[in-house]
């Protein structure tokens, strides 16, 4: 892994004394016991000392503060812009642990203020280099702090005081999309477990899935601000989250998306958002019973020990298989698009999930609604084993995960329409009626 040609090599340097020292173990050797310590073992703590995770509120950005017992701190991303007066509040006086998910504005925009503003003893990202302004920044702030010990984002546990985190494995390089490398952690502090993710889109799920590194947990960070395209089913039913929370502000995506929140919803989770509640704080036991409250409140109080909801399957219609062989895929439509529809013809989706362990070629296909708007798949589509993809109405940039059939108005009726897939030949594979 390398940070990109700006950097000094002072910091290359630094790196490789760093990880020449490491041995290489594989993920379940990592998961079953720990080999590395990012930081040394706080003292023995109370037995109410509780893992505090606090989610800022900084708009449309992500910032998680994470406060072990013992004090120890790490930070996992740092918003759009200048977070250090936030922190100050939340009495951060260094930082043990700070973690760049990926390379994106919304992420890393506050961290050289706080490379320099805080004493920082550890710096983790995913490797990849990106060409923006800010990301330059941060690496000038990088470079000037000399005594920061990088850390490659392996498959590894670190040890934070009381606290275990495991670095989850990331796709591998050559991923086009820097959401989809993005860091994910597990955190550990006995019995409470939470997921932090990031902006991971399904194909990173489905990859750690793949890799069994999806454990159930009390907290989950919902994925890319609740984006439609951050999550799948099975992640849910083996994530089995008691909490979600939304790291969201104004937004012109239309985060967090209606499917998101109703997946979340009926998987059982309690969902809180940012753009409504504010920093939102959740604190863990070791028993594993856990308290989330903003402003100032309590909000909810859970136990590590109630029970788990059954494993849920998509809500709405899922589309009726026109031939045998093809029950494989599921369909379904959001048809009402938040405000005008024809004002916002990225509102309203189609969404095709393949349930099967199996990818399959889609390219050449099409999606028709009654009126025959129709869209073709590029040459080359694949949906994955356990993955989904979404058509949107309007315009944008395809990614693998979501494609848009350039109207400029609405297709889906609200009243009631026919959604139909063919496959490249022409013949019917699955029909929705709503």
């Amino acid at each position: 892994m390398c940070f990109g040609t700006t950097r000094k090599p002072s910091v290359w340097q630094r790196r490789d004394r760093l990880l020449g020292a490491l041995a290489v173990a594989s993920f379940a050797t990592l998961l079953a016991a720990p080999v590395f310590a990012a930081v040394p073992p706080a003292p023995v703590a109370d037995p109410d000392s509780v893992l505090r995770i606090t989610f800022l509120d900084v708009g449309q950005a992500d910032a998680v503060l994470i406060q072990a017992p013992g004090g120890r701190t790490a930070l996992v991303d740092a918003g759009r812009d200048e977070i250090v007066p936030l922190l100050r509040q939340f009495d951060v006086s260094g930082i043990d642990l700070l973690v760049a998910t990926h390379p994106h504005a919304d992420h890393i925009g506050g961290m050289a203020g706080v490379i320099a503003a805080f004493p920082v003893r550890f710096y983790m990202d995913n490797g990849e280099p990106h060409t923006t302004q800010t990301y330059r920044r941060l690496l000038a702030a990088l470079d000037a702090r000399p005594e920061i010990t990088y850390l490659e984002a392996s498959p590894r546990t670190l040890t934070l005081g009381e606290v275990e985190i495991d670095v989850l494995p990331l796709l591998p390089p050559g991923t086009t999309d820097h959401n989809d490398r993005s860091v994910t952690l597990l955190v550990r502090f006995g019995e409470f477990r939470a997921f932090l993710s990031g902006d991971s889109e399904v194909r990173q799920l489905t990859h750690l899935m793949n890799r069994g590194a999806v454990r159930e947990v009390a907290l989950l960070k919902a994925p890319h601000h609740g984006s439609d395209n951050g999550f799948t089913w099975d992640f849910l039913n083996a994530a089995r989250p008691r909490v979600v929370v939304i790291s969201v502000g104004p937004n012109s995506y239309g985060h967090p998306r209606p499917a998101a929140l109703r997946a979340y919803e009926a998987s059982g989770a309690t969902v809180f958002r940012t753009d409504r509640h504010g920093h939102v704080s959740v604190q863990g036991h070791e028993s594993g019973d856990y308290d989330v409250s903003f402003g100032g409140e309590v909000a909810l109080r859970g136990t590590g020990d109630e029970p788990r909801d059954a494993p849920v399957a998509a809500p709405g219609p899922t589309g009726v298989p026109a031939a045998p062989g093809d029950a494989g895929l599921r369909l379904w439509v959001h048809a009402d698009a938040p405000g005008n529809d024809h004002a916002n013809p990225n509102g309203e989706y189609a969404v095709i999930r393949n349930v099967e362990s199996r990818d399959r070629p889609i390219g050449g296909w099409s999606l028709c609604d009654r009126a025959n708007h129709c869209f073709r798949f590029p040459g080359g589509a694949v949906l994955e084993a356990g993955g989904q993809i979404v058509v949107h109405t309007g315009s944008g940039r395809a990614d693998g995960a979501r494609y848009y059939m350039g109207r400029r108005q609405a297709v889906w009726n609200n009243n009631g329409d026919t959604a139909t897939l063919y496959d490249d030949t022409g013949a019917v594979v699955i029909v929705l009626d709503y």
